[in-house]
């Protein structure tokens, strides 16, 4: 018996496919539930990975569960719903790749009539068929097997290779396992632990959470695919291009004192209010983001300049990474998509799809990828500041100087004049953070995780920072 899980961002969309396929029902051969949108009356599109998990365990007594998808993100959110369900619950479940509403009534009625996982998920890849018929246009199923592109067969080589990297293929590994694997004429398939991921988007290779010591296995069929499987075979033994010596970065920082005592700068990072109100022109919309996606990658170019001049080739590759995480068009059709369906500015749609890939970030039970997140929110903060016309000034300080903020972005920290920055005192913030290491190799204490210790702390306050104690003392 096969039950389903529809997720989609709107939760009127979700309801609506749902009760659709409701109708398709005779008896209670298929149960099905909905994950949609999120618990937030003014941006109510999204999608929530605890909702998802939610509604799996709620249908998950069966022999199988079949989720359905809308757009990009709502299979980021699937993904982490598997890592946070029970592994005995999260064994019964596959993600289907079908079309959300001609996918759906076709699952619903092959689940209904006791159809096996397998026969359901090929009628579900198989819906759009009568619809092409009708139209007098070619058949999909036709034109190219499913097996062939959505999994590896029988014809496809491997290599498997042990990771070990202490902290696993995060942002800047991965980024060079998709440029190196970009080039390929071949069909290419990174598996971990049975799930597998095309290896062209730095956000779905980053979120398999490859960790130090799993085995991490390349698929690849075509022309040259001895060539692809040498090319990550030789990365591996690279190491992806890390050392295996811990916090690497920090191997080339400047001595960090144990204290330091500054005047205390309250500083909030950029976030601008974005519009809500209908756009005349989704080809305008479009056009405007792409143009902000590439200014912001100009911006990340001078940045890993910057960095590989003032600091190490470690520094510059966080903001490598960066550009090859944000040069992703599944991102940039997602917010098409979004703007698409909902008719909003493209400030409004970017802000979404990468405000939700944050949260996957955040959902993440790895602390060194969780820490992740606010690369995303640096990303969106400098790609907002194209979409809304509004610039972000980092202040010039003359004397010893303590920023105190609830987080901080890589970028920020990277600006920052050592002479006169001492340290840095967050209220939330990792260690293992990209500003973290950053500021490190730049000299500057930090101190993170400060919670409501910094609630008394206003502008012009002498602060001592101590890094051994984790504390502030302010004078007086």
């Amino acid at each position: 018996m096969v039950n389903l899980v529809i997720v989609s961002h709107s939760a009127q969309l979700g309801e609506g496919v749902g009760a659709l396929a409701r109708q398709m029902l005779m008896g209670d051969g298929c149960k099905i539930a909905i994950a949609a949108g999120i618990d937030d009356p003014e941006n109510p599109i999204g999608t929530d990975p605890i909702k998802v998990m939610e509604a799996i365990e709620s249908v998950a007594d069966t022999d199988h569960v079949l989720v359905m998808m809308d757009i990009g993100s709502a299979l980021l959110s699937a993904e982490t719903a598997l890592e946070l369900l029970d592994p005995t619950i999260a064994a019964k479940v596959r993600l289907c790749a079908a079309p959300l509403v001609e996918g759906t009534l076709a699952a619903t009625v092959s689940a209904a009539a006791g159809a096996d996982i397998e026969r359901v998920i090929c009628d579900a890849m198989n819906a759009l068929d009568a619809k092409c018929e009708q139209l007098g246009l070619p058949s999909p199923s036709a034109a190219k097997p499913t097996s062939a592109e959505f999994a590896p067969d029988a014809d496809a080589h491997s290599v498997a290779i042990v990771v070990k990297n202490p902290n696993g293929i995060h942002v800047r590994p991965a980024s060079r396992l998709v440029s190196a694997l970009s080039g390929f004429n071949a069909d290419l398939w990174l598996e971990k632990n049975g799930k597998c991921v095309v290896p062209d988007s730095l956000n779905q290779i980053a979120l398999l959470q490859v960790r130090c010591n799993d085995t991490l296995r390349l698929i690849a069929k075509g022309e040259q695919a001895e060539d692809a499987l040498a090319a990550f075979k030789q990365l591996a033994a690279e190491n992806f291009g890390e050392s295996l010596e811990p916090a690497h970065a920090d191997t080339v920082a400047m001595k960090v004192p144990s204290q330091v005592t500054g005047t205390a700068y309250c500083y909030t990072p950029f976030s601008p209010q974005v519009s809500q109100q209908p756009i005349a022109s989704f080809q305008i919309e479009q056009q405007r983001l792409r143009v902000a996606i590439q200014s912001t990658l100009n911006d990340l170019s001078k940045l890993t300049t910057l960095a590989e001049e003032r600091y190490s080739a470690d520094i510059a590759a966080i903001f490598s990474g960066h550009h090859t995480l944000l040069d992703d068009p599944e991102l940039f059709e997602m917010a098409c998509d979004l703007m698409r369906e909902t008719q909003r500015s493209a400030a409004w749609a970017w802000q979404h799809v990468l405000s939700d890939l944050s949260q996957q970030y955040l959902q993440l039970d790895d602390p060194y990828l969780q820490a992740r997140y606010i690369d995303i929110e640096d990303l969106l903060s400098r790609s907002l500041q194209y979409l809304t016309g509004e610039a972000a000034q980092i202040p010039a300080f003359i004397r010893p100087t303590i920023l105190v903020a609830d987080v901080i972005y890589p970028s920020t920290v990277l600006q920052l004049d050592p002479k006169t920055i001492k340290g840095i005192c967050l209220r939330d913030g990792s260690e293992a953070s990209h500003p973290a290491i950053i500021a490190r190799a730049m000299g500057l204490c930090w101190l993170c995780q400060q919670g409501e210790a910094i609630d008394s702390i206003t502008m012009g306050d002498t602060l001592t920072l101590d890094s051994v104690t984790q504390r502030i003392t302010r004078a007086g």
